[in-house]
């Protein structure tokens, strides 16, 4: 029997040969293959080699593997030519099947799509600090800020961009990206002019730019458009700033000041890691500008600059579709499915919820592959407060291509899952009808009367399951339906959602900065909820080790969290359920480790307490701590390393029982 493949047994070199080997074992039929552009494209972002370059080493793995009706190129050229990390994941992973690798490949799409934010992006507009960089000192003290003091540690990266309203006569400097500096001293002086929320942090100055860099000078790099406070602006900011900048808007911020300044490559190069300047040097998608005539179509105009260039499209061969037919979408498939263990039938519309830690997320993973378990496919999504109708269902954009620019309608997971669910609908074999489901994390952080836009209409389901009510679809989806689905635009007046396509959500109230949402909306779901100590039995048995304290001890973090979530629910705090904590609060992998617990009990469930569910009550919670100290997180967490639980007030402390280490051993 095959091994499951574990992801973290590969560096990033295994991990992009495994992927086009596992492309190259799928035969052109196979509706998987499909997914190999957009799964490049991620890679294309992620390491800067372009898609192509990936194409060119699936078709070097084509000829291993017969079963896929492609000839490939002849096993003269070497996979070692590729890299050895494609010799040697070929000779690992070569007897896999292609259904044993598809888990091991969408894990690693997933990994590289959502990176969590790697660097600081700085505003500053105070005359003082600023003078301080630009006259060339390089230890700053930065105050006037309040958040992100969790993302100011030692070393991290902070990108400086200078603000103030040139209209004053204090701002004598031209504002824009000036520099790049990093964190060498974490906050401190908190509440040092009076306001609790202030502090301080010190940077060293790495690099200061030429020239600022101004918004616009980033116009042609459209990763870079968002990045705060220095693409293309948004909204307005406050004069002094912070917040996080993820890996891709990094990339090509920097690619633009290299473009313009190409003797800073080297300094770059000892300023950033060799991944990140790869990336930079890499494949950076730029949009090139092009001349309109009046009354000409935007999609001719950039046809004529194709039309001038000789280089190929590398994919056009394999993208090329025949003309197909319309075949009116079958919306009624019979298409029900059933949990495995209880035999319920699973919603099409659902919306798990519960407090934070309750395994909401973990539910619905796994359902989602006993629905899927006989095939069909899964697409995930995670809303949050920018997330939008575009990014959702689809908009028309300008698609960079190797022979220039392309606008195209791109669609979101909804359109993509939607077509798969309708092509599939249209097998006259029964047995060959699957659910495709569209699962949806944090539903309520984004505003979902406008990311859903019209869809809305589509979640009123009828006795069949399918949508009751049709929908007019703008004249961009219609034109998409026709490429994908066969026939014309004029033939997808109206769509449904079909009943062999399922949308299920996971929600916690309990989030700060959520979005309400109407009763209209609501009353489309189904709403399961999760209780606090739902599944508590799969946690016994962890402990939260305090072995730094005179005494040291344990105790049982159930026990703990428990009496915290008791407290928390008296008369005297009244804090609400969807505040309290669930067992999964912490990861069960975190909760076997005590080392590593003991740091995620400080970073994440003091925190919690300190910042969300007990914020207005610290001074109840936290009565362990002496009195000038309990208004101080990084204070509490000084005394939770010398004292453990004791931190805590009385009503929570008699609950716990400590047991000691030394009574143990």
């Amino acid at each position: 029997m095959e091994q499951e493949v574990n992801v973290n047994d590969l560096d990033d070199s295994q991990k992009q040969a495994l992927v086009c080997m596992y492309y190259a074992m799928l035969p052109k039929t196979d509706a998987r293959y499909k997914q190999r552009m957009h799964d490049w494209a991620v890679l294309e972002k992620r390491f800067g080699t372009k898609k192509t370059t990936y194409k060119h080493a699936k078709d070097s793995f084509d000829f291993y593997f017969p079963n896929n009706g492609r000839k490939g190129w002849s096993d003269d050229r070497d996979l070692r030519r590729r890299g050895i990390a494609y010799q040697e994941v070929f000779e690992l992973y070569k007897d896999y099947s292609a259904d044993q690798l598809e888990k091991t490949v969408k894990e690693i799409i997933h990994g590289y799509e959502y990176e969590e934010p790697t660097f600081v992006s700085m505003k500053c507009g105070f005359p003082e600090t600023v003078h301080n960089i630009l006259n060339g000192n390089r230890d700053i003290t930065v105050d006037g800020v309040y958040t992100l003091k969790e993302e100011l540690s030692i070393g991290k990266t902070v990108f400086v961009t200078l603000g103030g309203d040139t209209g004053k006569s204090e701002v004598d400097w031209n504002p824009g990206f000036i520099g790049v500096a990093h964190v060498i001293k974490e906050p401190y002086d908190f509440g040092y002019n009076g306001k609790e929320k202030y502090f301080k942090f010190d940077i060293e100055v790495d690099c200061v730019f030429e020239k600022p860099f101004k918004r616009e000078d980033f116009l042609s790099y459209r990763e870079a458009y968002d990045a705060p406070y220095i693409g293309p602006e948004l909204s307005r900011d406050p004069s002094q700033a912070l917040s996080t900048l993820d890996m891709i808007k990094a990339v090509a911020v920097i690619r633009a000041v290299l473009d313009e300044f190409p003797d800073m490559l080297e300094r770059f190069k000892e300023i950033f890691d060799k991944e990140f300047m790869d990336r930079v040097l890499g494949a950076v998608t730029v949009m090139i500008p092009t001349a309109v005539k009046f009354g000409e179509n935007k999609e001719d105009a950039v046809n004529s600059i194709r039309e001038e260039m000789s280089i190929e499209d590398e994919s056009s061969e394999e993208e090329e579709m025949e003309y197909r037919p319309y075949v009116k979408p079958n919306y009624y498939t019979g298409c029900s499915r059933k949990n495995k263990d209880t035999g319920k039938v699973y919603s099409h519309n659902r919306i798990v919820f519960g407090a934070p830690g309750t395994g909401k997320s973990f539910k619905l993973d796994g359902e989602q592959e006993d629905l899927i378990l006989e095939g069909g496919e899964c697409e995930r999504v995670t809303f949050h407060p920018d997330y939008s109708y575009a990014n959702f269902v689809g908009t028309y954009k300008p698609v960079p291509t190797k022979k220039g620019i392309s606008y195209e309608y791109v669609p979101g997971p909804f359109m993509r899952t939607y077509v798969k669910a309708i092509e599939n609908g249209q097998s006259e074999n029964k047995e060959d009808i699957k659910p495709f489901l569209l699962l949806i994390e944090e539903i309520n952080r984004a505003n979902v009367a406008a990311v859903f836009g019209e869809v809305f209409q589509l979640l009123d389901r009828d006795d069949r399951n399918a949508s009751q009510y049709p929908v007019k679809p703008s004249e961009d989806i219609k034109a998409y339906l026709a490429k994908k689905l066969g026939g014309e635009p004029d033939q997808y007046e109206e769509i449904k959602i079909p009943d062999n396509m399922y949308i299920w959500s996971t929600m916690n109230s309990a989030d700060q900065g959520v979005f309400p949402m109407d009763t209209a909306f609501k009353r489309r779901w189904n709403f399961e909820y999760i209780g606090i100590n739902n599944k508590e039995e799969k946690i016994n048995g962890t402990y939260l080790v305090c072995d730094k304290a005179q005494m040291p001890y344990r105790v049982d973090w159930n026990e703990l969290r428990k009496a915290i979530n008791t407290t928390l629910a008296s008369r005297d705090y009244k804090i609400n359920e969807d505040k309290l904590m669930g067992p999964f609060f912490v990861s069960k992998s975190v909760l076997e480790n005590k080392d590593a617990f003991r740091e995620t009990f400080k970073s994440k469930v003091i925190m919690y307490l300190f910042e969300d569910a007990a914020k207005q009550r610290r001074h109840m919670l936290f009565d362990g701590c002496d009195e000038d100290t309990r208004n101080q997180y990084s204070a509490i967490c000084e005394e939770f390393d010398k004292r453990g639980i004791d931190i805590f007030c009385k009503e929570i402390r008699d609950k716990v029982k400590k047991e000691y280490l030394s009574e143990l051993e």
